[in-house]
């Protein structure tokens, strides 16, 4: 047995053996945390450096290069015609300043706070929650016309719905839509309302509409569709077509490919109104303010019906009530979005009917071509193995898809998500003439010839003539001046 002393001594070696192994494994632990620490400090500086490097990485969408130019701007609504042949046909945005200070639209005027309380208070509307757009999860809220006005200068909402039929007696179609078919392709007229500071996703649009500012200042950014590969290469959702980007802080690490995007930048001020093509992408900013915008949005006009023209003053707005357009009945509407397949073709024929669509979708199958022939024989009323666009316009849609609904699902479905638009990079492809069969008789030669006849105007040189003066010298090429991101506009 050990003396205390010994006991005693033995405990205090053991104290110190564990003293000194506590110390040192602290030690050894603080080595290593100092390394690690070390390994990611240099490692996030590694990733500051390279993110450093991403041009517009944590900026407002736009920041990762100077805008191009070139968006036409005209002081007045061009004659129906020249919209569709120098806008819509090809694609391209027109600006349209202060034509509301010379149109005949009379909720430019008339569409005061105090007006829309005592005519429209009790309408029931939509109101966003939250002034940057939230798709996806919702934040739409029902409401009095009277309870918004109310609230909107001081609450963070605003107003997004549907002009009812009472609100449209304030409302005339613009020139550019009275005639050629635009007439009959209205799909609804949208109200935004707020008071500023609100911004969209970076979306896109599968209708054209033409968007008039009646009160505010609004700041678009615009992409042209052949660019969708970039844009939806990342964060692109298809339901709903808009993009993941968070437009006041765009992240290149996670949206790589949008700094080789171009882009156009454009103002809009209350009295302007702005052509916004069919499946071009765009971002809308309102500036601060009470801002009040409508949309007429259409069906893209595949075929333009200059017959149905006759009487339309080119230079001078008609009073046309938006409450006498009637709206397209669901027949109408899947007619279009069906003939979105064709873009500028001229004419259709039977042998290559099939054949074109299986090019333009990959899910056709051989066994869907053979039922394609029989779709063109429904079209083809008068049998003559022909189809021209004015037969188009009215073909029995509803009859094809009642017998091939699985054909037309395939069909809409490819249209409708926007993966048709297939091609490369650069300049758009030239439109696609299908080539008439051989063995066709003369006849049916004469056929064609006459229906193309109908194609044109009545008047190959009046057209030419409206071509060249209807916008009255007012069209030019204008850029829009490159702006401090943050500057008010």
């Amino acid at each position: 047995m050990l003396p205390l002393t010994s006991v005693s001594e033995a405990r205090c070696g053991v104290n110190k053996t564990l003293e000194r192994e506590w110390i040192e494994g602290t030690h050894r632990v603080t080595i290593m945390w100092s390394s690690i620490l070390a390994v990611s400090a240099i490692f996030a500086a590694i990733f500051l450096e390279s993110s450093a490097e991403l041009k517009g990485h944590l900026k407002p969408l736009g920041s990762h290069q100077d805008p191009v130019g070139g968006i036409p701007v005209t002081g007045k609504f061009p004659s129906p015609w020249v919209f569709y042949q120098e806008f819509v046909l090809p694609g391209k945005p027109l600006v349209m300043k202060k034509v509301l200070e010379k149109d005949n639209i009379p909720a430019y005027r008339l569409w005061t706070d105090d007006y829309l309380r005592k005519n429209f208070g009790q309408t029931d509307v939509e109101v966003e929650m939250g002034k940057k757009e939230r798709r996806s999860d919702g934040g739409l809220k029902n409401m009095t016309f009277s309870k918004f006005l109310h609230l909107y200068q001081t609450e963070d909402i605003y107003q997004v719905f549907d002009i009812t039929q009472d609100m449209k007696k304030d409302l005339n179609l613009p020139l550019s839509l009275q005639c050629g078919g635009f007439q009959n392709l209205q799909e609804t007229v949208v109200l935004w309302f707020s008071s500023g500071g609100t911004k969209s996703h970076l979306h896109r649009d599968m209708l054209d509409n033409i968007n008039c500012l009646l009160d505010g200042k609004k700041e678009i950014i615009f992409i042209d569709k052949k660019y969708e590969k970039l844009v939806m290469a990342d964060g692109w959702v298809q339901e709903g077509g808009y993009s993941m980007v968070d437009v006041e802080s765009v992240d290149m690490t996670k949206f790589p490919q949008l700094q080789n995007v171009p882009y156009n930048r454009i103002t809009i001020s209350k009295g302007d109104c702005i052509f916004i093509p069919f499946k071009w992408f765009h971002y809308v900013d309102s500036k601060p303010g009470r801002n009040m915008a409508v949309n007429f949005w259409f069906h893209h006009l595949p075929w333009f019906n200059s017959s149905d023209c006759e009487g339309v003053d080119p230079y001078q707005n008609s009073s046309v009530p938006l409450s006498s357009v009637k709206t397209p009945d669901p027949d109408s509407e899947t007619r279009m979005l069906f003939l979105q397949l064709f873009g500028d073709i001229k004419s259709f024929y039977k042998r290559s009917f099939g054949d074109y669509i299986q090019r333009e979708i990959p899910s056709i199958t051989p066994r869907d071509v053979e039922s394609l022939k029989e779709v063109f024989s429904i079209f083809d009323v008068n049998g003559n193995n022909v189809l021209t666009w004015d037969e188009l316009m009215t073909i029995d849609i509803a009859s094809a898809m009642d017998k091939f609904p699985e054909l037309f699902e395939k069909i809409l479905l490819n249209v409708t998500d926007g993966s048709d638009l297939n091609g490369e990079l650069g300049e758009d492809p030239e439109p696609i003439i299908l080539q008439e069969e051989e063995s066709q008789h003369e006849e049916v030669q004469r056929a064609n010839e006459d229906q193309s006849s109908k194609v044109k105007t009545p008047d190959d040189l009046e057209k030419e003539k409206l071509i060249e003066i209807a916008d009255d010298g007012n069209l030019v090429m204008e850029e829009e001046p490159v702006r401090n991101h943050h500057e008010e506009l």
